[in-house]
């Protein structure tokens, strides 16, 4: 059961990882029109990194979770 919920739990993080990223790739023409705000950080608001830097952390407490 808990195999089950893990691999169900790592197959969503791909596919809100995946449409990030597709999402990301599709919005070239928006690129022109960014804040300033975005401009000096890119980093920071950058949805590819945002969801793999959960995908990261879900990783983690996964690992702590079944170590504990």
């Amino acid at each position: 059961m808990v195999t089950i919920l893990t691999i169900s739990v790592i197959v969503l993080i791909c596919l809100f990882g995946l449409a990030g990223t597709l999402q990301a790739a599709n919005k070239k023409s928006e690129r022109d029109e960014v804040s300033d705000e975005v401009q000096n950080h890119p980093v920071l608001f950058n949805p590819v990194i945002i969801i793999y830097s959960l995908a990261g952390i879900a990783g983690v407490g996964i690992i702590l979770y079944y170590m504990m």
